[in-house]
């Protein structure tokens, strides 16, 4: 059942023009950004390298917060946009469990953060595939360094589209909530600095949007103690990143459960 549910919110989704839109907005925005690197070293005349593998960590995390905040877009279009046609109510009527209901929504939320990743390293990674040059040298990082963050970008996009998913079955309509959700940002920013500025910089580390500029820091993942990450806001033990990332998507979506399963739809 979960699986022909998923397979109906991937239609939906393919099917609506808004969700092209977004994603067509989303590859513009990232062949833009990847684009002005590789457009700036090739007219830099060899001062500025953009390939493999000195762009590897530009291609891991430079695109993961755009990527982050266009997920949160197409996550609002596709579960407001069924309170707002009261289609939830009549999947509820029709005999789908409202966990059922949800659980559709937290898969495709994961497949289009998935995909919008992807997106983001395809991109990058052919711009940069394009900007080698055979007679660069560079060591590599270890690959552990790359695959943590990776899975490090990936996972901040699960824990803001999460914060969505719960704005939305809180407001369950489409303007407001994304209004909230895209403001949320500048909210966790303003209250981090004020924490910061009163020296609770500890207290400011564990705001969700804080978390996920964290897990979106290439050097955040360079070995604990080393120079690149005396420049971080927020130093963390990787582990731990993971695990209070994880902590925050499993809280997110159980609140978001918990409001879903006692309203009325």
């Amino acid at each position: 059942m979960i699986f022909t549910v998923y397979r109906l919110e991937l239609f939906k989704m393919r099917k609506r023009l808004a969700s092209w839109v977004t994603y067509l907005c989303f590859l513009t925005l990232m062949i833009l950004i990847y684009g002005v690197q590789y457009y700036g070293a090739r007219q830099s005349h060899g001062r500025v390298y953009f390939g493999y593998p000195d762009a590897l960590p530009a291609v891991l995390t430079v695109g993961a917060a755009v990527a982050s905040t266009f997920c949160v877009v197409l996550v609002v279009l596709m579960v407001c946009n069924e309170f707002d046609w009261k289609t939830s109510r009549q999947n509820i009527i029709d005999g789908l469990a409202k966990w059922q209901w949800l659980t559709g929504k937290v898969l495709l939320m994961a497949t289009i953060a998935l995909v919008l990743y992807l997106s983001q390293l395809a991109v990058g990674g052919t711009l940069a595939f394009m900007g080698t040059s055979a007679v660069h040298r560079h060591a590599f990082d270890p690959t552990a360094t790359y695959v943590l963050a990776a899975c490090g970008a990936l996972l901040g996009t699960l824990c803001y589209a999460s914060l969505a998913l719960l704005i939305c079955v809180s407001v369950r309509s489409t303007g407001p909530t994304l209004a909230i959700a895209l403001i949320y940002q500048v909210f966790d920013n303003i209250a981090a600095r004020i924490l910061r500025g009163l020296r609770l910089g500890d207290i400011a580390d564990w705001l969700p949007y804080q978390v996920l500029n964290a897990l979106t820091s290439y050097n955040q993942y360079q070995p604990y103690g080393s120079a690149a990450r005396s420049h971080l806001e927020a130093h963390w033990q990787t582990g731990m990143l993971f695990l209070v990332a994880s902590a925050w998507v499993a809280m997110l979506l159980s609140v978001s459960y918990k409001i879903f399963t006692r309203r009325d739809l």
